[in-house]
């Protein structure tokens, strides 16, 4: 499966957002920890409703974490943490194609409000489960961009 982009996003999902902080901070080093709840109007395998996260950030190497605890409305993250617990439930890319589909893979998860410039959903997971043991994220470049720059300059706020 070839997705066209940069990844950019290892994304995981917890039960406990500040545990889940504490447990990779043990474990890898990672921090500090950029915080952002999100509530949101999405559509997850076709029904649209509000979702509400829990989320911290951090950037790890080359990429960056995206760490969900999952609140209100259903997701690929809650539906992930129900089924199969915590871990890397997807792996994000940047890009400018937000309409391929690797191997006629369908969409499960769209943003509503998070629109690209040209009015698509600027963020969306790809259905790949099956075929690849996580999800597939695509998120609007200019989205992506911007969410490294607010991690790396809160992150650098953070040290000082």
């Amino acid at each position: 499966m070839n997705v066209e982009g940069k990844l950019y996003q290892i994304g995981v999902v917890v039960r406990d957002l500040n545990a889940g902080m504490q447990h990779y901070r043990q474990l890898f080093g990672l921090g500090p920890f950029c915080r952002l709840d999100t509530n949101y109007t999405g559509r997850y395998r076709g029904t649209l409703q509000q979702i509400a996260n829990r989320n911290a950030f951090a950037r790890w190497g080359d990429l960056y974490l995206e760490m969900i605890e999952p609140g209100k409305g259903q997701s690929s993250a809650s539906e992930w943490l129900a089924a199969k617990g915590e871990g890397i439930f997807h792996l994000g890319y940047a890009t400018t194609n937000l309409e391929q589909r690797p191997g006629g893979v369908e969409v499960c998860f769209e943003t509503i409000d998070s629109l690209t410039e040209e009015g698509q959903p600027a963020v969306i997971h790809l259905d790949t489960v099956e075929q690849l043991g996580y999800y597939v994220e695509l998120a609007d470049y200019r989205l992506a961009e911007r969410l490294a720059n607010w991690i790396d300059n809160t992150a650098n706020r953070q040290d000082q």
